[in-house]
């Protein structure tokens, strides 16, 4: 197996990626600004304070109002650590896949290795970020603990 037959389907999954990040990004655009023209056209046609006032005390008025704040998702400590562990889990996994690959193909083909090698770094770069976030997390854990941030509701 040679190298380019890993980088030509890379090249085209990364091509993939990026048309989809921008696709998603052109349609949250396109959104944002629908939302705000209608937000800008409904508070065009509210003429007093009295008006908008009895218009905020209805459910519409409230989403709308809601619709207009930006709110931020606070995330609980758990949720950050839990992630990293998934993260963690998932690359080492990938990691040890990628090196048992290229052990695999080297030893069944006999090759020297540097046909495989490509499989090695991936598979140790996948590996040590795996490990990196499982070690994150533990150090997360424990520092939350430790500042009794983890509190059960």
């Amino acid at each position: 197996m040679r190298p380019e037959m890993i980088v030509l389907p890379a090249f085209f999954l990364l091509i993939g990626f990026c048309i989809s990040v921008l696709v998603n990004a052109w349609q949250r655009r396109l959104r944002i600004r629908l939302m705000s023209e209608v937000n800008n056209k409904l508070l065009d046609r509210i003429g007093s304070v009295k008006d908008f006032n009895d218009f905020l005390g209805t459910e519409g008025g409230t989403r709308f109002l809601d619709s207009l704040t930006v709110e931020r998702e606070t995330s609980r400590p758990q949720d950050s650590i839990f992630r990293a562990i998934q993260f963690g889990i998932v690359l080492l996994t990938l990691g040890l896949g990628f090196l048992a690959l290229g052990w695999y193909f080297a030893a069944r083909y006999g090759a020297t290795g540097d046909d495989f090698e490509v499989l090695t770094v991936i598979g140790v770069i996948a590996g040590s970020l795996g490990l990196g976030f499982l070690i994150s997390a533990a150090a997360s854990f424990r520092l939350a603990k430790t500042l009794g941030v983890l509190v059960r509701p």
